[in-house]
């Protein structure tokens, strides 16, 4: 089996998505989790990668000067890569998956595909988050609307094929039809995830400031300790398999209908 965007290429003739037909937000929540639990062995194999740069991470703290710096640049570029591979791995996971639930896929195929496409998807990120930022500095609505019709840049590489450019441009022909659908839908995916990351951190907090005799203002103040900062990175890292789903759940529903 090779993970392969062939499997979900669409035909010429597709037509643009019913935006009525798109599931509500709270429908792809669920059905993300759905899928989050039933594959959980491969999405959590995928994300535990993360963990390498998070082990490095505390154990270039102590480096100083120039040193230190350049230690703990490497390792952050090492989190940003593998956090996109991870991404890229879980989302074609979830498409082949939806696409054939009966058939047995290769996880390392998976990973395979996700690590050849990795530099056309950093670099397509980075084209998208120079566009966004430069939107947002601008007047912040240009920034929203850039964030939403560059929201599948991701899927558009890594399912799709598509280059760089080409895959902004193909998200943005396949949002622009129904901009505040999948705007809405994305704001409810984002609003949800970070309502549990910060109600679970605030419960990390208490038992740091429970463990450690400080109250929890001073811990946001002077820094919490190096335990506590680790949870809340493994919070991070755990909720990100849920989160790449919902956004592929909401991508290949997207999917134009074909006649």
């Amino acid at each position: 089996m090779t993970a392969s965007a062939s499997d979900n290429t669409p035909s010429k003739k597709e037509e643009k998505p019913n935006v009525a037909e798109l599931p509500s937000a709270f429908d792809i929540l669920l059905y993300s989790l759905t899928l989050t639990k039933r594959h959980a062995g491969d999405a959590y194999g995928f994300t535990a990668y993360l963990l390498f740069p998070l082990i490095l991470s505390f154990g270039v703290r102590g480096i100083s000067g120039n040193l230190g710096i350049v230690a703990e640049s490497t390792v952050n570029i090492l989190s940003l890569a593998l956090s996109c591979w991870a991404a890229a791995a879980i989302s074609t996971l979830i498409s082949l998956k939806t696409a054939h639930p009966k058939k047995d896929h290769d996880p390392r195929s998976i990973g395979n595909h996700a690590a050849s496409v990795l530099g056309t998807l950093l670099l397509a990120s980075l084209l998208s988050g120079i566009i966004q930022a430069a939107g947002y500095f601008l007047l912040i609505i240009p920034g929203i609307f850039a964030s939403i019709l560059f929201a599948f840049t991701l899927e558009e590489v890594v399912l799709r094929g598509h280059g760089p450019i080409s895959a902004l441009a193909a998200s943005k022909a396949r949002v622009q039809h129904h901009i505040a659908a999948v705007g809405w839908r994305l704001f409810a995916i984002v609003a949800a995830f970070l309502t549990v990351y910060f109600v679970l951190g605030a419960v990390v907090i208490l038992i740091g400031s429970f463990a450690t005799g400080i109250s929890p203002a001073a811990l946001a103040i002077n820094g919490v300790p190096l335990w506590v900062d680790a949870i809340l990175v493994v919070l991070q890292i755990g909720l990100l398999p849920p989160v790449v789903i919902a956004h592929t759940v909401l991508y290949l529903s997207t999917s134009p209908t074909v006649e």
